[in-house]
Formats: C-alpha cells, structure tokens, sequence
C-alpha cells in the first residue's frame, strides 16, 4: 500500500510546504520574524520529505493502473492528518499555542473547515499565523487533494477515486469527461467567489488582510476569525448581511453554478435539494426571529431578522461565525439551531453536516411508509429531481445519517471522562461532528473547547477529520478487514 501511494504522498508534502511559504511572505511584511522562523520549521519538515520520497520512489508502481479504492480511503485519510500535523509546527515553534495536541486541534479545525478554536485571545496572535489559520480553511474547503489533483496525472495517477474519497455529499458529480477538468472549474469558481467576497468586504470598511481572511473562512464555511467577538466585531449591517449571502453561496451544491447555462436559471433553482435548502433556511429563520420577539427580549425586529439569519446561514452552512451569543437565547430558538447543525447545507459544496439531501430523502422515505400504512399497500418509489432512487441508494443514505447520529452520541460519551455537563459535550461532539465550530454551554459562540483535557482534544481533532471525510473515509481505516493483505 506504501508503495503504491508514496508517489502522491511525495507530490502532498511539496505543496504543503510551498502553500507554507505564503504565510511566510505576510510574516515578513509585518517584521513577525519569529514567525518567519517557525513557519521555516514547517516548510522544511513538509519539503524535504517530500523530495526523499520522489527520489527513492519507483515510479511504476502504480502507473500502470488506477488507484483501488481502497488505497485511496488511506491516502485521503493520511493526507488531512498530516497536513493538520506539519501545520501545527509553527504554532507550536512560534509559542502561540505552546500544546502541541491544541495545535494539531486547532489545524484540524482548520482544515476540516470546522472553526473551533483552543486560542483564548486571537487578538494577541501574530498576523502570519492569522493568515495560515484562514487559509488552512480556504484550503480545506473544496478539498487539499482536489486543489493538487492538476498535477496527479503527469505522475501516473488516476485521481477519481481520491477526490471521491474526499468529496463532501453522497454524489460526487463530474461536470466533464476528466475528473481534473471538473475539478479546475470547480476551483475557479471557489476563486472568483473569494475575490468578490474581498471586494465587497472592503466596500465594508474592513481593511485588505481582514477582508482577505475573512473571505477565506467564509468560502470555505470554516468560521475563523481575527477577533474574540467573531463578526460581531465589525458592528456592521452591511457585513453581516453580506456575509450571510455568502455563507448561503458556499452551503449551495457548487455544481449548480455550472448546471444554469445549459438548464436554464428557473429549472436550477428548482433542483429539489436546493429549494429544501432555502425553505429551510426562510422557516428557521421566521421561527428565530418570533422567538426572539417573543422570549428573546429583542426589541427591534430588524435587529432579530438580521441576527436571526445571520446565525441560521452560519450554522446551516456549518460556517461558525456569530454576531450574537446565541446560548442565551430561548431554549425554542437553540433547538433549531442544534437542528440546523445535524443537517449541514447541501452536497457538493464546502459544507459539513449530514447533508440536506440525505435529511430531504429520509423525509422522503418516511412519507413514503406513512402512505403505504395508510393505503394498506407498498408504495416503493422516492424521487429525487424527478428520478426513482434505487434501494441501494435509499440504504446508504439512511445507513450514513444513522451512523452519523451514533458517532456524535459515542464521542459525546468518550469525551464526558473530562466531566463537563452533558449539553457541552453533545454539542461539543456535534458541533466537531458537523464540521460546524461553536456549540453551546461551554463550547458556546463567546467560549471555546481551551479546558479540555489532551485525551479528549485529541479525539475532538479527529472527529473533525472524520466528518469532513464523511465518516467511511476515516472510519475504515479502523476495520481489520481493510488491513487484510488477502484483500489488497
């Protein structure tokens, strides 16, 4: 296995370290030089390596065919683990965050999009590592290996298997003949997003590098930010609002963007996860808005509306941000939001979460039951965009939510050995699970996860892992019959 996947491990680890070299570049702009060495640290720990490997490799060992998939679940898995690893290096040489397990946390939470934080001042972190913290996320978003895969080929790799490995959602949909051709688009997209959001920022009265990091973590649905109140910072309307048609842009099937030109705008937007994606988003925040109005002691509806949307885009859209605290709000309004963090936004896009198309089937499904009881008769059909979806289709859909729901209540339990109280460690558990960031009680939007224990931050760092991946990916690596050289 080693030998088949050292080639890509070689290729990873030289992109990691000239990635590195960008926050260098900032480091030397502000005089951070003890950033500039520590971030050194981390480029040469990454390059090295990585030269080593394409040295001593034997470049035919898997040119010949594509790579299996069960390789690939390795390579991905590997890859976000050692990404997060090497990345931690100039934090921890740096000494702002002295932990090295909190290091490698905060890298996985970088990576995995998931924006939960060990930091307990970011104001005081230096401006380099602000960056590389925000671009991990951007990085993450649409995927480490789906931003290399443009050089697989040239090294004899077939990458359709690894980006479907790493690909967020149940389909992973190609938009050309050549998985890398899709994967360029995709990119470019993600790209032109970015620098619009930039743009926009700064018609905001927010300066180039916040701008700049804050469209990395927004496109990315990662939720890092450079100050301890999050956007409420910026105490701007237009940001907030900006933002949360942003977070909206990015927990949208990325794929649609693609699919208005050649359908028309009117039948893309019909696309049934989409329209459930933004009923849901329009109810939720209707139901926030009156609770807020009602039990939330707001006065001010626009002020709810706003606060409202904002915190039910940002969830959805496993983003993080906050412009409220919002575990102070009605125990009505924080059980959509914990609702809001099991599903996720939609497939294909930068989100985490179960997935809004995996929630719309199982309603599906279960309408589909209740009519048969009803009728007395079986009814087998569930469309999805006017398609019949097969049996095997309907099980893996509803196999992923359960086994989704089962590992948040088991880490939830593995992570209780530190005795915080069960509302912290469920949401603690979901919130990594989801990909999401803040949770509630002590993991609320205004705290972070800073008093866990070593053990259980660790496990907390690979959950994260483990719901970017989507579960099987990470999850499988831990089945004895993977390991079995008769099945190789």
């Amino acid at each position: 296995m080693l030998k088949r996947t050292s080639g890509f491990f070689g290729i990873f680890l030289i992109f990691l370290g000239i990635m590195m070299m960008i926050p260098t570049a900032v480091a030397l702009m502000y005089g951070e030089y003890t950033c500039v060495r520590a971030f050194l640290y981390g480029i040469f720990t990454a390059i090295i390596p990585g030269i080593l490997i394409l040295i001593i490799r034997n470049r035919n060992a898997i040119s010949e065919e594509r790579l299996k998939l069960r390789y690939s679940y390795f390579v991905v898995s590997m890859a976000w683990l050692t990404a997060s690893a090497i990345s931690a290096i100039p934090f921890y040489v740096q000494g702002a965050i002295p932990n090295y397990v909190n290091a490698f946390f905060e890298m996985c939470s970088g990576f995995s999009t998931t924006g939960s934080t060990i930091i307990q001042n970011v104001e005081v972190i230096p401006k380099s590592l602000l960056f590389w913290r925000a671009q991990t996320q951007w990085l993450g978003g649409m995927g480490i290996i789906v931003f290399v895969m443009a050089f697989l080929p040239s090294f004899g790799i077939n990458a359709q298997n690894i980006a479907s490995a790493e690909t967020p959602g149940p389909i992973s949909t190609k938009l050309t003949a050549r998985f890398t051709d899709t994967a360029k688009r995709l990119y470019l997209l993600y790209i032109f997003f970015t620098v619009l959001l930039t743009v926009l920022l700064m018609f905001g009265h927010l300066n180039l590098f916040d701008a700049i990091t804050h469209s990395f973590t927004t496109m990315a649905t990662g939720g890092f930010g450079n100050y301890g109140n999050s956007i409420a910072h910026f105490n701007s309307y237009y940001v907030y609002w900006v933002l949360t048609i942003f977070m909206l842009i990015a927990g949208t099937n990325f794929n649609l963007f693609f699919m208005i030109k050649p359908q028309g705008l009117i039948n893309t937007i019909k696309d049934d996860e989409f329209s459930f994606y933004i009923k849901w988003v329009g109810v939720a925040t209707a139901l926030i808005t009156m609770g807020l109005m009602v039990k939330g002691g707001y006065h001010s509806f626009w002020k709810a509306l706003t606060d409202s949307a904002f915190q039910v885009s940002t969830i959805i859209s496993t983003t993080g941000f906050a412009t409220a605290d919002f575990d102070l709000w009605p125990a009505f309004c924080k059980i959509i939001i914990i609702f809001l963090m099991f599903t996720g936004a939609c497939s294909s896009s930068t989100a985490g979460g179960i997935k809004i198309v995996r929630v719309l089937t199982v309603f599906r499904m279960i309408k589909r039951d209740v009519k048969s009881r009803i009728h007395g008769k079986i009814f087998n059909d569930v469309r999805l965009n006017g398609h019949k979806l097969e049996a095997k289709d309907l099980q893996l859909m509803l196999t992923f939510t359960c086994f989704f729901i089962v590992m948040v209540f088991g880490v939830a339990a593995i992570i209780s050995i530190d005795g915080f109280d069960p509302m912290t460690n469920f949401t603690a558990s979901l919130t990594c699970m989801s990909n999401v960031g803040p949770g509630l009680a002590g993991v609320g939007p205004v705290r972070n996860f800073y008093n866990y224990s070593d053990f259980s931050t660790l496990v907390l760092s690979l959950t994260m892992i483990a719901g970017r991946l989507e579960l099987y990916t990470f999850m499988i690596l831990f089945s004895r019959h993977f390991w079995n050289p008769d099945m190789a």
